[in-house]
Order: C-alpha cells, then structure tokens, then sequence
C-alpha cells in the first residue's frame, strides 16, 4: 500500500508543477517567464522529493537487511549450541548404559 501511495504522489508533484506552468502560460495569467519558472520549480520540487523518498526507503531496506541478518546468525548460534548439547546428552546417556552394565 505504502509504496503504490509512493509512487502516485512521485508522479502527481511534478505532474501539478506541469499543470500549473501550462495553466499559467495558456491563460495569460502571468508573464511567459512566470510560467516557466513554476514549471521548473514544481519539476526541481518534485524530484528533490523523489530523492528524499527513496533515500529514506534504502535506509530502512538497510536497516531490515542488518537485523534480518543479526537474527540469521542468532538462529545458527543457538542451533549448533543444541546440537553440541545433544552430542554431550548422548555421550552421557552411553555412560550411564555402561555404568549400569558393570
């Protein structure tokens, strides 16, 4: 959902700047370099913010990756601690068995 929203408003900024600059030109509201002006502002505004936005996704990619990694590398310190124990609960059990056989 975030990223469909994402990529709509990355779509709707520069698009308004655009809707803006023409609405201006056509309507000669304004001078023809007023127009421009808001173009390229509303073009320059909308990518600056593209940038922000997929600046703070990557962080937060990163910063997933890093945890899902620290978890990864948790898993397989406590699997081969119970491994290690199974190998010392067997080697106790055989122990025991030959205890009783004496």
């Amino acid at each position: 959902m975030q990223k469909t929203l994402y990529k709509i408003i990355c779509i709707i900024i520069p698009l308004a700047g655009i809707y803006i600059g023409y609405f201006l030109y056509n309507e000669h509201y304004m001078s023809r370099w007023y127009s421009i002006y808001t173009f390229i502002i509303g073009f320059l505004f909308g990518l600056i913010f593209t940038m922000i936005a997929s600046w703070t996704h990557n962080m937060t990619i990163n910063t997933y990756k890093r945890k899902l990694e620290k978890e990864s590398v948790t898993s397989e310190e406590s699997s081969a601690k119970v491994k290690v124990l199974e190998s010392k609960i067997e080697v106790l059990e055989k122990a025991l068995e030959n205890a009783l056989k004496k």
